[in-house]
This record gives structure tokens, sequence and C-alpha cells, in this order.
């Protein structure tokens, strides 16, 4: 008893193998997307990337499912979190399966006692602060990189629950800013943050001023930042969303997703989430012609990190997206005139067989006249020749 478990499944099934596996989970995924016009992953008709022939490469645009386990409680270490990220497209991400999660005063307090240890572990770790060997709680409320711990909150009984759920001990134990009070984990079933594309350069200069203030892989202290967005290594607390709020004047739109909803995520925007119980969510690429400039701008920023980064594999393929697109469009236009259209094998459709046929006739024409000016030249030189 103590530290709650996270487990996490990312990305299952790939989405060649979602409609073969789940049939009518797809079905039901399919009829449940909001603005089928974007969102449709074949009958989009503003989805540019419907417009790539059957035959053509595809970039991998899902569905796809994440099922993970969750908690109401920011546990700071361990969270089952979506780290800051930015998608190279749009998204859609739907919830759609929830269940709550009963965390017991005995829990909650374990979780108070690991994470007050967690803090002192921080200011000895990475910070080099030793006051804190000392005192149980000293030199935390002060330091400028670490947020206030919950030990310090001045509600004494900030992990006693009435009912002995935990939902109400969480607002009391761990939601501290104003703006946070509004979070009603018992509804709710994933903490969302998005920040707008306008602030992205202030988002990197904070996470590269305070990298060293992070933990990723098995809890490790960041070393080393290829790009603050792109690394997916980072996930700002509530404290850090403050804290970048004070010294550079953004924040992100925070709110909470609930059974049955849908976010829309643009392309460009960086996003990070967080599950307050265990959730399943199905997220669905798309291009909309709207955001074709974000999208030719990431890939071009994809294209300039490193060979081994992780955010190299994704391939979007926009410029060839556009190019059916256009070529679509122009067809569908010949169509309505009543012009001609090609097939895509090169062959002409039978409305061309006439007007290739009076082609050819009087190219034949043209032929025969040019012979006969051939013959009565022939026969006027040798009369002369008489």
């Amino acid at each position: 008893m103590g530290w709650p478990r996270s487990l996490k499944l990312k990305d299952w099934p790939p989405s060649t193998e979602f409609e073969k596996r789940l049939p009518r989970h797809y079905l039901e995924v399919i009829k449940a997307l909001p603005f089928k016009e974007y969102t449709h992953p074949r009958q989009g008709v503003t989805n540019l990337a419907t417009m790539l022939p059957d035959k053509s490469l595809k970039p991998d645009m899902g569905p796809k499912t994440y099922i993970a386990y969750g908690v109401p409680v920011e546990l700071g270490r361990g969270d089952s979190v979506t780290k800051l990220h930015c998608d190279m497209s749009d998204a859609v991400n739907i919830l759609t399966h929830t269940r709550d999660v009963t965390l017991t005063h005995t829990e909650l307090k374990a979780i108070k006692n690991l994470k007050g240890k967690h803090s002192r572990h921080d200011q000895r770790e990475i910070f080099g602060n030793g006051a804190s060997q000392g005192k149980p709680d000293a030199g935390l409320i002060n330091c400028p990189a670490v947020g206030k711990n919950v030990s310090d909150a001045p509600n004494d009984n900030s992990d006693r629950g009435s009912d002995g759920s935990g939902i109400l001990d969480e607002k009391i134990l761990d939601v501290t800013d104003d703006n946070m009070e509004v979070l009603e984990s018992d509804a709710g079933g994933a903490l969302w943050d998005i920040f707008r594309r306008e602030d992205v350069p202030k988002l990197e200069a904070y996470l590269k001023k305070h990298f060293r203030e992070f933990r990723h892989v098995h809890c490790n202290p960041l070393k080393q930042v290829v790009h603050p967005i792109h690394d997916q290594t980072f996930y700002l607390t509530k404290d850090h969303i403050k804290r970048l709020k004070d010294e550079y004047g953004i924040e992100p739109w925070t709110f909470i997703q609930k059974l049955g909803e849908a976010v829309f995520i643009p392309a460009g925007c960086p996003h990070q989430v967080r599950n307050l119980k265990p959730c399943i969510k199905v997220a669905l690429d798309f291009v909309s012609p709207e955001n074709i400039p974000e999208c030719i701008r990431l890939t071009e920023e994809f294209r300039m990190l490193p060979e081994n980064h992780r955010a190299k594999e994704d391939k979007l393929e926009v410029k060839k997206m556009i190019l059916y697109a256009g070529k679509t469009v122009i067809e569908s236009l010949q169509a309505f005139v009543g012009i001609p259209v090609s097939s895509e094998d090169g062959n002409k459709s039978e409305v061309d067989d006439k007007p290739k046929d009076q082609g050819e006739e009087v190219k034949k024409k043209s032929v025969g006249i040019k012979k006969g000016k051939k013959g009565n030249s022939k026969t006027r030189s040798s009369k002369n020749k008489r």
C-alpha cells in the first residue's frame, strides 16, 4: 500500500489493424466522430488525408487507442500522463471509457508522505540543497525550483474525507490555485493543457531554462534537451504552469475531458494530458485545409531534428496530399462542366472517343492533301523538263 500503480498501453493497435481486430468498435468510433467532413478517415471531403490514392504509401493517421490508469491526485512522479508534445497534423481525441477510483484515507496519507520524501530528494539531488536533512520540510516553501509541498498546506484535515472516497480529499489536498478548484474529478476522466501556437517560443524558453528540474525515464533528472517540445520529456505540473505565467506571461487552456466528449487539437499546438482515473481514449489524425501552412512548417521543423530523434519517425507527406487534393478538385470541376477527364491509367474515357476519331480523320485528310501537293509538284516539274 502506498504509491499508486500506473500502467499505460499507447498507440494500439496499429491503424491498419484497428478495423480488422475490432470491427464493431471501429464502426462505433467512426459513427461517434464529430464534424465528419473533417475527421472521417475515408469520406471526409475536407480531410486532405483522404485525397491520397489507394496505391499510395499513406501516413499512419489512426484511429488508435490509449489505455491507461489514473488517479485524481497529482503525484509529481509516476503520473499517468501524455507528456508535452506537438502533433504534425490536426487530431481529435474521444474519451470512450472511464472507471472510478476510490482512494481511502490511508492511501491518501501514504501518498502525501511519499510526495514529501520526493520533494526533499529533489532538493538534494537536483538543487544541492542539504537544508532538508535537518527538518522534514525545511527549505521547500522558499525554494524557487520546487512548488509548495503538500505537507505545507494550511488545512490540517486536508487528508481526511468524510466518506473515505478520496475525491473530496484530492480537492483539498492537491488543488491550491483558484482556477483549479473547478476540477470535478468525480465527473471527468482526463485533465488537458493546450498551449497556443503563438506562445511556443516563450514555452520553449521556459523549458530550456528549467529543464534540470524535470525527470523523465526511471525518474532520472534530465541532462540535455534537443528540442523542448518534440523530445516529449516534459510534463508541467500546476506549480510549473503557475511559474510559467509569472515569468513569461503565458498559460494554457486547462479543462477536464468527460466521458463521451471529443477534444480537437489544432496542428502546432503543444499539449499534455493527465488521467484522473483509468481511461480508454481513441485518437484520430486528420489534415484540415485551414492548417496546411502550419503542417508544412512542422514538416520542415521535424526534418531538422537529428537522425536518431524519436519524432523523426513521423512523416505526414503533406505536399503529396496537396498535389492530389488539387488534382481531385480539378477533375471534379471538369466533370461538373462536362470536360472529359483522364482516368488514372492514362486511357481516355468513352466521352473522349469522338474527339479522338475526329482528330484522326482531320490528320488523315491533311496527310492526303500533302501527298496531293507533292504529286502535283512532280507533274509540274516533269512538264517543265519537257
